[in-house]
């Protein structure tokens, strides 16, 4: 009996963000850190963490300046990194905002459960 090895190639198309539209800034800085939560797969840690990380978000979405600002536990500044970059390129700017980009921050937080 012959054996016949099969090969599949998987090919990945970026991901874009759903269209959403936004009326404000303030509606768009409450989708935001839901955004980058979803793509976050915490460092799991015997202990509660916090990191903080700032970045500027384009007009169409895309996003730069990326950086740790806060971190209370170094070893996870790379999962949050990996969450923002994940998520990119978010959903537009609202139209109404007229400038190129704003400068943003979102602070995630891990929570140890100790009941395990």
């Amino acid at each position: 009996m012959k054996k016949f090895l099969i090969l599949l190639a998987l090919f990945t198309l970026p991901v874009f963000a759903e269209q959403t539209t936004f009326a404000n800034l303030n509606e768009y800085f409450q989708y935001l850190p839901n955004e980058v939560h979803k793509n976050w797969t915490p460092y799991k840690s015997d202990k509660d963490y916090e990191v903080s990380v700032q970045f500027r978000v384009m007009q169409n979405g895309e996003i730069s300046d990326l950086e740790i600002v806060k971190s209370t536990n170094e070893a996870a500044n790379t999962s949050v990194i990996n969450a923002v970059k994940s998520g990119a390129p978010y959903a537009p700017l609202p139209a109404k905002f007229t400038g190129k980009s704003v400068k943003t921050q979102v602070e995630l937080r891990y929570l140890h459960n100790t009941e395990n």
